[in-house]
């Protein structure tokens, strides 16, 4: 009974194999159906305009990873741990993320991806010791670009 069965496997996996089709378009298969859909990530690092929400905070970078195709948006607030204050983080994220919604047009507030998350970590260089608070969010509605006048 496994003779067989073994049979059947390697005559199913042989008449598979030589009657497989390759797949031959004129760009040699490599660009995908959907070209035109931009699916790429981008990075900004943002200015820091945003102090008055940060008093304490001392070296604060500011870091959005913006994927449109999804409409998911990464914010990463990074400053020293011990000038640290997650109140602090919150505000200056809550308005970096409201400038982004009026930047890209967007009318509806964003969907929470994940939970927010604050990591700690140490330079290698100096031994400073820095603090990552990351917000995950989502916009469900396509940004609405008004017509030129032109047209």
């Amino acid at each position: 009974m496994k003779k067989i069965f073994m049979m059947c496997t390697i005559a199913l996996l042989a008449f598979g194999a030589a009657f497989a089709q390759v797949s031959k378009s004129s760009n040699g298969g490599l660009e995908a159906l959907d070209s035109y859909v931009d699916t790429s990530t981008q990075y900004l690092t943002i200015e820091d305009n945003y102090a008055e929400f940060h008093p304490h905070a001392k070296s604060v970078q500011l870091t959005l990873e913006y994927t449109p195709y999804e409409g998911t948006v990464r914010v990463f607030y990074t400053c020293s741990a011990p000038s640290y204050d997650q109140g602090e983080a919150m505000n200056t994220v809550d308005a970096v993320l409201e400038d982004f919604q009026a930047e890209q047009g967007f009318h509806t507030k964003p969907i929470f991806v994940k939970k927010d998350r604050t990591s700690y970590f140490k330079l290698k260089d100096s031994n400073l010791r820095m603090a990552t608070y990351r917000r995950w969010v989502q916009y469900t509605e396509k940004p609405f670009k008004a017509p030129k006048a032109g047209n």
